[in-house]
């Protein structure tokens, strides 16, 4: 069983519409936030040239409680499921300032080549790095 990578993020005044509760669009930039902080405690680099470049390929959120002002901060666990030849899948879990789960969003990454614009191999060390994150699935 791979770690889980958690972190806090704060719900932003802004971030809530007319009725109340966090907009939709807003649980995928805090999905976003997350997987910004993973890379980060992955030691992958920054950069739209580095060796480590990736694309969303795919995303999906399972919406299971509305979030509010008062819902945060919130606690994002991120994990990743599938190590593939040039991609990986992760799944971020959202869990409002009482633990309660609220949200869960899945995401297929594909390593990125930024001067051919088309999708590269993982490298060894990517793949390391998101191994020790993998939960269930298969790594090569």
């Amino acid at each position: 069983m791979g770690k889980t990578f958690t972190c806090e993020i704060g719900i932003r005044w802004g971030d809530s519409d007319r009725l109340g509760h966090v907009n939709n669009t807003k649980y995928f930039e805090y999905a976003q936030e997350s997987r910004v902080r993973f890379y980060a405690e992955c030691g992958f680099k920054r950069g739209g040239l580095a060796n480590h470049s990736v694309v969303l390929r795919q995303t999906s959120m399972e919406f299971i409680r509305p979030l509010t002002d008062k819902s945060g901060p919130l606690s994002i666990e991120t994990v990743v499921r599938s190590i593939g030849g040039s991609s990986y899948s992760m799944t971020h879990t959202m869990a409002d300032v009482d633990g309660v789960l609220c949200a869960v969003a899945s995401v297929v990454m594909v390593g990125f080549d930024a001067h051919t614009q088309t999708s590269r191999t993982l490298g060894e060390s990517e793949r390391a790095a998101l191994a020790d994150y993998l939960v269930d699935g298969s790594a090569p």
